[in-house]
């Protein structure tokens, strides 16, 4: 059978059109015009995570993806591209999260508040990512837990308990019904007094502050000349206090000067012994003693 020229035409476009398929997708796949970096990370359980997952800084911003997941011996190794416009420290941390409940997995780059002085990680390094949460593991832990009991005979028991906790609650109540009126009518009665209390001493604080200022503004100028008095009553015994410190006047001489103090000791003296002479014999006071 021979081929037709316009049949060798549309397999050519057919096949050109189908090349420029497969080139968009690798470039779209491989970002071969973006340079950057390449990180291994361990995980120990990778929830669905496959090739080609997004990389992204702070759960919003693409900046990489998966390139190779492999298996080495008890840990699996994923290793990611990340762009060279974004600079990551050494103690930037790795995890998997979920886009929503039920979307697909993504590798989430956590970056420390305040990084370390270690540097920045490099091609080729390797961190220890931190493990996804998943519903069978959560369910695993519970039969764990359970110890190979029987989950629906716990169940039954709990509802037991709660059943006997609430039929319980409600003879106490039932019991002490009366009480318990009773004290809630003393709390709202001591609420109720509390409250009234407290408004009539927030009136008597009220009028107490207007009545302050009521005497403050009709007795502003007896305080003023009241303060004025004050400061010169303080400056006349500023001046008082000095003369005497400096010896200045009679007490001030008399407080600092010895001669004085001393002659007005023996003069006291001298009277002391003459009144007590007289007191003995009176006619001192008249005739001169022979002696």
């Amino acid at each position: 059978m021979k081929i037709t020229t316009e049949a060798k035409v549309g397999m050519m476009i057919t096949f050109s059109f189908t090349l420029f398929i497969v080139i968009v997708a690798l470039l779209a796949q491989y970002n071969i015009n973006r340079s950057g970096y390449n990180i291994r990370l361990y995980f120990t359980f990778l929830n669905d995570l496959k090739v080609g997952s997004s990389v992204k800084i702070g759960g919003g911003i693409d900046i990489g993806h998966v390139v190779e997941i492999n298996q080495s011996q008890d840990k699996t190794e994923v290793i990611i591209w990340i762009d060279n416009n974004y600079r990551l420290s050494k103690s930037t941390s790795f995890a998997i999260y979920t886009t929503g409940l039920i979307g697909e997995k993504y590798i989430n780059v956590i970056v420390p508040a305040v990084p370390d002085d270690t540097g920045y990680l490099a091609d080729g390094d390797i961190k220890y990512g931190i493990d996804p949460a998943s519903f069978d593991r959560m369910m695993q832990t519970f039969q764990s837990f359970l110890r190979d009991q029987d989950g629906g005979e716990i169940l039954a028991d709990i509802f037991l308990n709660s059943s006997k906790f609430v039929e319980n609650m409600n003879d106490i109540v039932e019991d002490n019904k009366y009480d318990v009126k009773s004290s809630v009518v003393m709390a709202k009665s001591t609420i109720e007094n509390l409250n009234v209390q407290t408004r009539e001493l927030m009136f008597n604080v009220n009028k107490l502050a207007k009545n302050m200022s009521d005497i403050s503004t009709d007795n502003k100028a007896d305080i003023d000349s009241t303060l004025k008095n004050l400061s010169q009553t303080t400056a006349s015994l500023n001046k008082l206090v000095y003369r005497l410190e400096s010896g200045r006047g009679t007490v001030g001489r008399l407080m600092y000067d010895e001669d004085i103090y001393n002659n007005l000791r023996d003069a006291s003296i001298y009277a002391r012994d003459l009144f007590y002479d007289l007191k003995q014999d009176p006619s001192k006071l008249f005739f001169k003693s022979s002696r």
